[in-house]
């Protein structure tokens, strides 16, 4: 069921595998697509939403925010860009993961809504400061935020690599990592990690679902876990935030 931010205005739902009317695959576009089954999915979250129209992006892992109110036959075309903003109602914003971040914004009067796709590479390159940007250019005010189902520290292990780009990018950002017990290997908070970009760019008032994608196979699709297993993964969980 639809979750209230913004009294009788502003909704989200995250859809999990708990949603049985979807097989939890959303581009349309992508090789290989079985269109009708991607329709009959995309019919069934509108419906659950009571929406007019839905965006789904081409993520690619990169700091693009699309100006939604901009675009003409969306269901037609998947915009290539890690986050959205929009003011429009029953038009519903869609952020697709499995294990990275999906953050959903609101300013809190309920004019102007906006989502973001963070996985590290986003974060690190400031999708959330970008899409701020953006939500305030359209005139939001006070802007809140839901973060959402995404993989938690204990199940997020990387090599001293990864880590140094981070800390190399800013010394303190040493304080999302601590050490693995694998030899040069850490475990990366990534999503404290966007809480503290939310946080840097203006906003107090944060949702945080602290669920761990990589641990709830029953709930969850994880590329991580998928990927430990030797299997492919098409299924993300669909993040999404409405005006009405």
């Amino acid at each position: 069921m639809l979750k209230e931010l913004v009294t009788d205005k502003v909704y989200y739902r995250i859809f999990d595998r708990e949603f049985t009317k979807s097989s939890h695959v959303y581009r349309k576009y992508k090789p290989n697509s079985n269109e009708a089954e991607i329709d009959n999915n995309l019919k069934a979250i509108l419906a659950a939403l009571a929406a007019n129209d839905i965006l789904i992006l081409n993520q690619t892992h990169g700091n693009t925010v699309i100006d939604a109110d901009t675009i003409q036959n969306i269901g037609e075309v998947e915009p290539e860009g890690d986050a959205a903003v929009t003011a429009t109602n029953n038009l519903a914003l869609a952020i697709q993961t499995a294990d990275c971040v999906p953050v959903l914004l609101y300013c809190i009067k309920g004019k102007v809504i906006g989502a973001a796709h963070c996985g590290w590479k986003s974060a690190k390159a400031d999708i959330i400061i970008n899409l701020i940007d953006q939500m305030r250019v359209a005139e939001a005010d006070i802007i809140a935020a839901v973060i959402g189902p995404a993989i938690q520290q204990s199940s997020y292990e990387v090599d001293q690599q990864y880590y140094q780009d981070f800390v190399n990018q800013q010394s303190d950002y040493q304080r999302f990592f601590i050490p693995s017990t694998k030899a040069n290997h850490y475990m990366f908070d990534l999503p404290s990690f966007v809480e503290m970009k939310l946080v840097a760019s203006g906003v107090n008032q944060i949702t945080k679902i602290s669920e761990d994608t990589y641990t709830s196979p029953t709930k969850y699709p994880s590329y991580r876990r998928s990927c430990h297993l030797g299997k492919s993964l098409q299924h993300s969980i669909l993040s999404t935030i409405i005006i009405k």
